[in-house]
């Protein structure tokens, strides 16, 4: 049975001992076509679908419409060249605007007055009974074009029992306008309890010009009288008060008003934004503060706040925050001002007998800061005892 079964031709399956012999049309089923075989690269018409160069390179003209000069000036900004001239050009002009529309600032802005009060504040003069000189040199926006650069020199002394007197000498220079400021002071000191007070008022004389070079210079209309003006000279007659109290030798509390009595002593037209019938209370400078003393630890902290509102200024807000080690031997203070998108002032500085030294760097937060390497400021300090007096009667206070 098995031998039938195995020879049985029924059941041989001659389609699976060879289940695909030679069937031409299977043996290769898809067969090389010279058309298919690389349709990506066989085919002529698809190997350069483009050709090198069928058009011009520039379709459009160079310039089919004329362009704004503004847009003009940031495309060619960009180019390697060109971006650094124009980017100083640009913000030279803009900064030149910025100067002349703030021709009527006479206060300078100091961030060194918490260790010098007599730089904003007329009623500190001959506060300490002792004579005292500072240079104060400031670089404010440093690599900027055109930058603020200041120059400070200050004195004030006691003049008796309960008067004092000092000077100042200021210059700055902005662009091609420079400014210059001789100042005379003038304070009473008395005392009250605890409290020691000084009152002092500053009479200001200030001559500003700009450069007669900048009338022909391409980016000035030379037909501003502003600026012709400016040319030849401006000179204003100014005054401020001042008043400063010391408590207890920790609480102090310091107030001046810039711009008291401002009067012009030219014919030269300014543009100004200041109103003529403002009050004497219009511009100000305050400060409150407190020495907290820690013997134990040789170690003084001095925290503050100073509000500021200066002319032709924006409104200022500092909060200060000062240290004194060892005898003030070393002196560091940080500020910080929230306003116009915040900025801060790092300060160090040293006491070493009559000789006193400051430095401070300005730092702003807002996108200004990256055309500039900030604000940089030094003070030295030099202070000279008052010579002794003959014997007083035993009744005889300095400050009464």
């Amino acid at each position: 049975m098995r031998v039938k079964q195995l020879t049985n031709p029924k059941r041989a399956n001659p389609k699976r001992a060879n289940p695909k012999p030679t069937n031409p049309k299977r043996a290769n089923p898809k067969p090389a076509n010279p058309k298919r075989a690389n349709p990506k690269r066989a085919n002529p018409k698809r190997a350069n679908p483009k050709p090198a160069n069928p058009k011009p390179t520039n379709p459009k003209p160079a310039n089919p419409k004329p362009q704004n000069p503004l847009t003009f000036q940031l495309q060619i900004s960009f180019t390697p060249k060109l971006s650094i001239t124009m980017k100083k050009a640009f913000f030279t002009l803009i900064f030149g605007i910025i100067a002349i529309a703030a021709f009527s600032q006479e206060q300078a802005i100091y961030s060194q007055y918490q260790v010098y009060p007599i730089l904003v504040n007329p009623g500190y003069t001959g506060f300490q009974d002792q004579h005292e000189f500072v240079g104060n040199a400031r670089s404010t926006w440093t690599g900027f074009p055109g930058k603020p650069t200041d120059f400070t020199l200050m004195y004030s002394g006691p003049l008796g029992d309960k008067l004092a007197l000092g000077g100042g000498l200021f210059s700055e220079k902005v662009g091609d306008i420079t400014t210059l400021k001789f100042q005379l002071n003038y304070a009473f000191r008395f005392r009250i309890q605890k409290a020691r007070i000084g009152l002092g008022l500053s009479t200001e004389f200030l001559n500003r010009h700009a450069d007669a070079s900048l009338l022909t210079h391409p980016l000035v209309d030379k037909n501003d009288d502003i600026l012709e003006g400016l040319t030849q000279g401006q000179k204003i007659f100014d005054a401020s008060i001042g008043g400063y109290m010391l408590y207890d030798e920790r609480l102090f509390i310091s107030a001046s008003l810039p711009n008291t009595i401002r009067t012009r002593l030219d014919d030269v037209p300014v543009a100004t934004n200041t109103n003529p019938n403002g009050s004497i209370f219009e511009h100000y400078i305050f400060q409150l503060g407190y020495i907290a003393d820690i013997p134990s630890q040789n170690f003084k902290l001095v925290p503050s706040l100073t509000i500021r509102q200066i002319r032709d200024t924006p409104f200022q807000i500092d909060v200060n925050l000062q240290g004194r080690f060892m005898d003030d031997k070393l002196i560091t203070g940080l500020t910080y001002r929230p306003s116009s998108k915040g900025s801060a002032v790092f300060m160090i500085g040293t006491k070493l007998n009559k000789f006193q030294l400051f430095y401070s760097y300005d730092v702003s937060f807002s996108t200004f800061q990256q055309y500039n390497t900030g604000s940089h400021e030094i003070s030295i300090g030099y202070l000279l005892p008052r010579k002794s007096l003959k014997a007083a009667p035993a009744t005889t206070d300095l400050y009464q």
